[in-house]
């Protein structure tokens, strides 16, 4: 509320099912943001981060299921754990199906 001490810390979220696809969103998604993809599956399956400053911003998770809090976490703590292209970094999401 106005005047309050307390932080409003909620993170923006949406979801949309494409047919056989689907995807869930948290976080700021802006084409401005650095972005590093994810693919278990490419194309199909996987995770789109959204960066600033090395920092996870937003988190797109295309056809993955269930990863929401994970996401809100990373991006509440500010992470700058995400894949790096060549090797991975540990991502701090469960490991996805299949």
């Amino acid at each position: 509320m106005a005047g309050q001490a307390d932080r409003y810390q909620h993170q923006p979220y949406f979801y949309s099912d494409l047919f056989d696809l689907g995807y869930e969103a948290v976080g700021e998604l802006d084409a401005s943001l650095d972005i590093v993809e994810d693919w278990k599956e490419p194309l199909r399956k996987g995770v789109i981060y959204y960066l600033r400053d090395g920092q996870v911003r937003g988190v797109l998770l295309w056809n993955t299921w269930g990863q929401v809090d994970a996401a809100t976490r990373l991006i509440a703590e500010k992470s700058t754990q995400y894949p790096r292209k060549p090797e991975r970094a540990d991502l701090r999401l469960a490991a996805l199906p299949g």
